[in-house]
């Protein structure tokens, strides 16, 4: 069997706070990883100033995204954005993808949609997690979370979800790991709300130099997707990305998880252009 062909559209660089690397280093990263295929996708977190590429900024990441396609005929460079949702704010979040998109005359080639704040906590940031883990039913905060990821869903805001089940990032480190079974029903709903609305998933490996050890969604909760399209008779719509946000984590285990897909049978990816998905074939 030839070894699949590889994606990463998961990617930050030094536009926000949290990036360490250049539109550049990411590229030649990426090809000496084998990458046919790249999205940089900076964030757009509105309650999150730091974490929010600015107007400027994005006008000048969009000038070096387009010198690496001119470079790099040989890689497909997408340029996307991670958004977050935010319930009943959906007017301003469409507003400020457009405002966006008139920066640079063209619309974002896929939006990822995510969540990183709930009730009021940036739990993603190790610093503020353990505010919203403090005295709390995890359980139900799991609850919480997948409902407002499939709220987020049927907004039809974005093409794809994010890392799904981030919430179990610092469960790990400052609780204790919740177990699939517990919060499988809400996993359900938040995969009947994903297949109903034609909105994918992606495979994001970050989790796997972790301490969880695991891929966002984990194993048990991408079989599951599997199964329930398979049972429905929809294509599955899945991305692979890294989630870097230095150059060294650029198609970190990629290789690793597009042979898993694989095996579970899955033959393509989603691959996006100006908010068009086409199938990549790995």
């Amino acid at each position: 069997m030839q070894p699949p062909r590889l994606m990463d559209y998961h990617m930050h660089t030094a536009v926000t706070i949290d990036g360490r690397m250049n539109e550049i280093e990411a590229c030649e990263r990426a090809l000496s990883q084998g990458l046919r295929e790249i999205a940089f996708t900076s964030q757009l977190i509105l309650n999150q100033p730091d974490y929010t590429i600015s107007p400027e900024a994005f006008v000048a990441h969009w000038d070096q995204i387009q010198s690496c396609q001119q470079r790099y005929p040989m890689m497909k460079i997408r340029v996307g954005i991670e958004m977050d949702y935010y319930p009943g704010r959906e007017q301003e979040i469409a507003a400020s993808l457009r405002n966006y998109e008139e920066l640079i005359n063209r619309p974002f080639d896929f939006v990822l949609g995510s969540i990183h704040e709930l009730k009021g906590v940036f739990f993603s940031n190790k610093h503020q997690a353990a505010e919203l883990f403090r005295d709390c039913d995890l359980i139900a905060l799991y609850l919480d979370y997948f409902d407002l990821a499939a709220q987020a869903v049927q907004s039809q805001l974005f093409d794809i979800m994010a890392h799904p089940d981030l919430i179990k990032k610092y469960t790990h480190v400052l609780t204790s790991p919740v177990p699939f079974d517990t919060y499988r029903p809400a996993v359900e709903l938040f995969i009947d709300a994903l297949l109903e609305s034609s909105v994918g998933i992606e495979v994001n490996t970050k989790g796997r130099i972790s301490k969880m050890k695991e891929t966002y969604p984990s194993h048990e909760f991408l079989e599951l997707y599997l199964s329930k399209a398979k049972s429905s008779g929809i294509e599955p719509i899945l991305t692979l990305g890294s989630d870097a946000h230095k150059v060294d984590e650029v198609g970190g285990y990629i290789l690793e998880e597009a042979t898993i897909l694989r095996k579970l049978g899955v033959g393509k990816l989603a691959s996006f252009e100006k908010r068009m998905k086409s199938p990549f074939e790995m």
